[in-house]
C-alpha cells in the first residue's frame, strides 16, 4: 500500500488506503464480499478517529456500502426499504418471520437497505435523537448474537457487538445466507489480531 509522506511535519507516513500509519495498516485485513442486501453505515464523528473501530474496515469490505460521517444526515429522498440495526423497541415485532422462503428473501434483499449506527452506545443514541427519521424506519435487532470476538473493546452490555460483527449477523440474516458472510469474520479475527500485536499482547490460540 502507497504511503502519504510525512514531510516536514515529522509526522509518521500514513497509509493511503486505511490512513493510519504504515506500522498500524489494517488493509490487509480487507476480505471482499459481494452483499446482497446493501448498507448505509452513518458514523459519529467522534469514532471516526478511533484506532479500533470496525466501521471502516467493513466499509472496505463491501461491496454496496455507504459511509457517511457526521452527527446530522439528510433522510434518503424515500425511506422504502430502510431497516435500522438497532434494539427493538418493546413489544415490537421482528421485521421478517422466519417461514420466508430463500427465493423471496434474495429478492427482498436485493430492495432493502440496512442502515447501521457506527460509535459508541451513546453515540448512536445521540445519532438516533439527532436524526428523527431514523425513528420512522423499522428496527432490526440482535436478540441473542453468538459470542463477541471483539475482544480489545470494552462492550457496556453483553448483547453489543462492533459495528463489523453486528452488521456480518444482520446482512447474513437480511439476505438469508450466512456463508456469503464468512469472510467478514475472517476480517475481524485479522483486525483484532493486528490490533493485539501493536499492544503487544500475544493473540490467543484458536485451538
Amino acid at each position: 500500500m502507497s504511503a502519504t509522506d510525512g514531510g516536514l511535519s515529522g509526522r509518521r507516513p500514513l497509509c493511503e488506503g486505511c490512513g493510519r500509519p504504515l506500522l498500524a495498516c489494517w488493509c490487509a485485513c480487507v476480505r471482499r464480499v459481494e452483499n446482497g442486501t446493501a448498507l448505509l453505515i452513518l458514523q459519529d464523528a467522534d469514532e471516526a478517529g478511533h484506532a479500533k473501530g470496525t466501521g471502516a474496515l467493513l466499509a472496505r469490505c463491501l461491496s454496496r456500502v455507504e459511509l457517511r460521517v457526521g452527527e446530522r444526515f439528510e433522510p434518503p429522498p424515500s425511506l422504502d426499504g430502510l431497516v435500522l440495526l438497532y434494539p427493538r423497541a418493546h413489544g415490537e415485532a421482528p421485521i421478517r418471520s422466519s417461514n420466508h422462503q430463500t427465493t423471496s428473501v434474495a429478492a427482498e434483499a436485493a430492495t432493502t437497505t440496512l442502515v447501521a449506527l457506527d460509535g459508541t452506545w451513546r453515540g448512536s443514541r445521540r445519532l438516533l435523537a439527532l436524526n428523527p427519521w431514523l425513528k420512522a424506519l423499522p428496527r432490526l435487532g440482535l436478540d441473542a448474537p453468538p459470542p463477541s470476538r471483539y475482544t480489545i473493546r470494552r462492550a457496556h452490555a453483553d448483547t453489543q457487538r462492533s459495528t463489523l460483527e453486528a452488521c456480518a449477523l444482520a446482512l447474513a440474516a437480511l439476505d438469508g445466507d450466512e456463508s456469503r458472510y464468512l469472510p467478514l469474520w475472517h476480517a475481524m479475527e485479522a483486525f483484532v489480531a493486528l490490533q493485539r500485536r501493536l499492544a503487544g499482547h500475544p493473540t490467543p490460540s484458536l485451538v
